[in-house]
């Protein structure tokens, strides 16, 4: 039998992904709007990067779009989230903070609004 030279504690992990913050807000915005627009989480892998679109859909109009993008390598932070222009997150706290900027800005309240319209029409 092979010597198991692995820490005990090797697969406890209480780690925050990105990803699972992104979908939580995706959620919440589908529950907000009552369903009729949702966030979607899209993520492709490229390299040793994970990139993750994070969209909104209106699902009766077949409409999707790209409100901002997250990257980050296998440890999370830094992380790249790209909105209007790039910016560099270096915890979950920051994510969390700048996400909230994201979806608070009139820019994204606006388009938010504009999907509801023509939803509702």
């Amino acid at each position: 039998m092979a010597d198991d030279l692995w820490p005990e504690n090797i697969a406890e992990s209480n780690l925050v992904t990105p990803v699972s913050i992104l979908k939580q807000q995706a959620a919440l915005l589908g529950e907000r709007t009552k369903e009729l627009v949702k966030g979607e989480v899209v993520t492709q892998i490229s390299g040793t990067l994970l990139i993750h679109h994070f969209c909104l859909v209106a699902p009766t109009l077949s409409y999707r779009y790209e409100l901002f993008t997250a990257s980050h390598g296998v440890s999370f932070y830094p992380l790249t989230l790209t909105y209007i222009n790039p910016v560099s997150i270096k915890s979950e706290a920051e994510l969390k903070e700048n996400l909230k900027r994201v979806f608070s800005s009139q820019h994204t309240v606006n388009i938010v609004h504009s999907i509801l319209a023509q939803v509702r029409s």
